[in-house]
């Protein structure tokens, strides 16, 4: 039986639907899996249609597109009530892109610019009405208006990452639940790793590991999925899910939990929201869960994803750089170039040839695709760490870790466009930028 879904294009440029388009072949394990019931651009299926579908009768929407207008708010509050999962698709949608930097500025300026003092207009100009939806005050990032329950960034995410985050999405098969936790047939009988402080997730785990990690020490990660049952432990684990303070060694635990547990792939610009994001199956028109949790299970790992979602930098997010096969050491930056000064070499890095290139703040996913075709990383697949001002990250780590021959003051004083360099397309998700107008 085919899945219905449903594609709603806010303020866009239509490159992420072109970019699923581009998997070409690849769709051929996706489509026969798809029953599309709304997407303007490729299917004439009529707005009306979709207000009127029951509410959760279709089972994924992908909301692609920035909030720059009233309508655009109202599309994805109407995707959110006619979905049950609800995709944030591309950096319009999850960080607010280049539209964002509009945020600096009051919507009269800006249309008053576009529309009347703008060099290009030969006739009088002004803002048009007829048949033009009204402006928001402010451009925000989708889940900031609706309930998000996955995020594909990338402006555009490459055709790969789209096709194998929908077949996770529509392919998901039942856990292999048993009756008890792992802890009943733990080998340490006493001094418990959660009672020693250290993240251990047996008491949710299901039995039958022959590896018993924790006989060498090592916390159970979860690899045999959720149990029926959960385990007297869980109290200790469910005070560290309340109260998370994470050391580097439960980074990891954490990081292996979520891909062995949850079977959530953890791929570079694939990410989900708190909620778990449950097997489902569809009975006439009401959509269930396959499986259901404890409810203990179900908090603690809700917890441990509402931090996720919070701390996406949580396990240590690889960046750009990691992708990038350019040398590094064998020049050095002395000034700061705007793209278009000079022509960089294919070879040495682009940051220590004196171009502004945002890969060791980006996150990885896009395969260094830019510096390929000799061109800076401007961060479209979103920042490593958020809660921080990214110019000053910037320049604490290309001043420490390149071969740069500027201060961290000098460098920033040479950038002449700090917000459209380190916020191009996060501006309107990163509430701790400052600067600006």
């Amino acid at each position: 039986m085919a899945v219905k879904v449903a594609f709603m294009q806010g303020s866009d440029c239509w490159g992420c639907h072109q970019a699923l388009l581009n998997a070409h072949l690849g769709l051929l394990d996706v489509l026969p899996h798809l029953e599309i019931v709304y997407w303007p651009a490729v299917v004439d299926f009529k707005h009306d249609s979709l207000k009127a579908r029951q509410d959760g009768e279709i089972v994924v929407g992908f909301c692609e597109g920035s909030l720059r207008t009233q309508e655009d708010i109202e599309n994805v509050k109407l995707m959110r009530q006619k979905c049950a999962i609800i995709i944030a698709f591309g950096s319009c949608s999850c960080y607010g892109n280049v539209h964002g930097l509009a945020n600096e500025w009051s919507v009269d300026s800006l249309t008053k610019r576009k529309f009347s003092e703008v060099e290009s207009i030969s006739s009088g100009g002004g803002t048009p009405t007829v048949h033009v939806p009204a402006f928001a005050d402010k451009l925000v990032p989708t889940d900031e208006v609706i309930k998000v329950d996955a995020y594909i960034s990338g402006c555009p995410p490459r055709p790969e990452q789209i096709v194998s985050a929908v077949l996770f999405l529509l392919g998901q098969k039942p856990f292999p639940m048993n009756d008890l936790a792992y802890c009943n047939d733990c080998p340490i009988k006493t001094d418990c790793l959660l009672d020693k402080g250290k993240l251990c997730f047996g008491p949710i785990t299901s039995i039958g590991c022959a590896t018993k990690c924790t006989a060498k020490g090592e916390p159970c990660v979860g690899c045999f999925g959720p149990s029926k049952t959960v385990a007297s432990q869980v109290n200790g684990l469910m005070k560290m899910a309340e109260n998370i303070n994470l050391s580097s060694g439960d980074k990891k635990t954490l990081y292996r939990f979520l891909a062995l547990f949850l079977n959530i792939p953890l791929m570079a610009g694939f990410d989900l929201s708190a909620d778990i994001l449950k097997q489902i199956k569809k009975t006439g028109n009401v959509i269930t869960p396959l499986t259901n949790l404890p409810a203990d299970t179900e908090k603690i790992a809700s917890k441990f994803l509402g931090y996720l979602k919070d701390h996406r930098d949580f396990h240590e997010t690889s960046n750009v750089c990691d992708t990038c096969d350019r040398i590094r050491g064998r020049m050095k930056m002395n000034n700061v170039k705007r793209d278009y000064e000079g022509l960089p070499n294919m070879e040495d890095c682009l940051i220590e040839q004196g171009y502004l290139c945002m890969g060791p703040i980006t996150k990885a996913g896009c395969g260094g695709l830019c510096m390929r075709v000799n061109a800076p990383c401007s961060g479209c697949y979103g920042q490593t760490e958020w809660v921080a001002d990214q110019a000053s990250r910037f320049a604490d780590i290309v001043t420490k870790n390149f071969n740069v021959g500027l201060s961290k003051d000098e460098l920033l004083s040479k950038v002449k466009d700090p917000i459209g360099t380190f916020e191009k397309f996060t501006l309107a998700a990163n509430k701790s930028f400052k600067g600006g107008k």
